[in-house]
């Protein structure tokens, strides 16, 4: 579970899903979570993208120690570019989603686009799918 981390390129617009590995370089020097959506939303986002447009991105992302033995490890961190400030939006909250992001084989979820109808991700063992509200 350590070692195959990976992450789901949601593009809503097109209707898309791209899942990567994260390579090792990226999780040895960003770690995970907060560190690699830094990474991600610094190359991705592109001066000047509205924050509530289609082309801004929104990272959901298990913490570095989420889903394993380490006590209290739990967390979830979201990020994107703020509507308020413009600047980075960042929090992170508790709780089973973390774990079960984790446990279904994703670390980090990154979706862009605007879908023309209702959808929600399904996630379920190492698969991801857009699917009609």
């Amino acid at each position: 579970m350590l070692r195959d981390r990976k992450a789901a390129f949601v593009d809503l617009s097109a209707g898309s899903v791209e899942v990567l590995p994260i390579p090792m370089e990226l999780r040895e020097r960003f770690l995970g979570g907060r560190g690699i959506d830094m990474y991600l939303l610094y190359n991705l986002v592109r001066p000047g993208v509205d924050p509530l447009g289609p082309d801004n991105i929104l990272l959901v992302s298990a913490g570095l120690l989420t889903g394993t033995p380490a006590p209290a490890a739990a967390r979830t961190h979201v990020a994107g570019k703020s509507p308020l400030t413009g600047l980075i939006g960042s929090s992170n909250m508790g709780g089973f989603f973390g774990p079960e992001l984790r446990f279904a084989g994703f670390d980090h979820l990154v979706i862009r686009g605007k879908a023309e109808r209702p959808v929600y991700l399904w996630v379920h063992n190492g698969e991801i799918e857009i699917r009609d509200a």
